[in-house]
Formats: structure tokens, sequence, C-alpha cells
């Protein structure tokens, strides 16, 4: 039986960024690290602070959605080339895109929702 074993580095942060845009880091890893885990932080982030915080000015409002919105486009196209490479169960790299479209349709309507109520239109 073949075991798996984490691969620790060292490696460049921006390179480890590079190879996640191209879709050469295990879907795995994409999908369970930058997609769950770091996506739960900026989602905790965007709902706690973004929306609840009654100080925050609407510009900071704004920004704050369109960062977020910037890395969920960031990780959906990490996510879907990263599928297109995966070799294993065809299930995972479809389930993977199809994850990948419907997070980013969902985020956009979000924020075009947020927006809405900040402005009043």
């Amino acid at each position: 039986m073949k075991r798996r074993t984490a691969h620790v580095t060292t490696e460049d942060p921006m390179e480890i960024l590079k190879k996640l845009w191209r879709g050469e880091l295990p879907l795995y890893i994409t999908f369970w690290f930058f997609g769950m885990v770091i996506g739960t932080v900026v989602s905790f982030f965007v709902n706690k602070y973004a929306l609840q915080v009654q100080k925050l000015s609407d510009a900071s409002r704004v920004s704050c959605l369109m960062a977020a919105l910037f890395y969920t486009g960031f990780l959906c196209v990490a996510l879907w080339r990263s599928a297109e490479n995966y070799q294993g169960a065809p299930l995972w790299s479809i389930g993977a895109r199809f994850y990948s479209a419907i997070l980013l349709m969902s985020f956009v309507s979000f924020a075009m929702e947020i927006v809405k109520i900040t402005y009043n239109t």
C-alpha cells in the first residue's frame, strides 16, 4: 500500500502562488488548504469586519468585498486548473470544477447585494 507523506517546503511564497495560479499544486492542497482553510478565514473577515462593523466607511466596506472577490476569483481559476491537471478519479476533477463555478457565482451575487444595500440602490 502506497503511503502519502506531507511535503514540507521552504519555497518562496511567490513561487507557491505562481504554482497555485497555474494549477501545478495538487488538487487536495488547492481545495482543502487554499479553498477551505484560507477561504474560511477570508469569509470570516468579510462577515465580521466588512458587514458588521458600523464604523467602517462605505468605501472601506466595498474595498474589503473587492479584495475577497479578487481572492475568490484567483482561487476559482487555481482550482479549475488544478482539477484539469488532476490524474485521479474523474469524479474529483468534475466536483472541483463544479464547486469552483458555484463558488464564483455565489460570491459575485453576494457582493452585488452588499453593494446594493450599502449604496441603497
